[in-house]
């Protein structure tokens, strides 16, 4: 388990026992946004990079949704 913590706007937020996997995946992801675990960050800075986790998600439910329609038309 692990734990990671991110600071936004001068505020330290923790997510304690992370699964090892996951937690890499979030700091992995993290990176990928230009948010830093070992300084502060911007809320403009989160708030982007939870605008590109969404459109990802909303992506991959519209997928879902159209494998279902397509597998239910067979």
């Amino acid at each position: 388990m692990k734990d990671i913590a991110v600071t936004i706007d001068g505020e330290r937020y923790k997510a304690k026992n992370l699964e090892e996997g996951f937690a890499q995946f979030v700091e992995e992801d993290l990176k990928q946004a230009d948010l830093y675990l070992d300084r502060d960050n911007s809320a403009e800075r989160m708030f982007s990079a939870y605008l590109r986790l969404a459109s990802r998600w909303y992506t991959q439910e519209k997928e879902i949704d159209q494998l279902l329609e397509e597998a239910e038309s067979e």
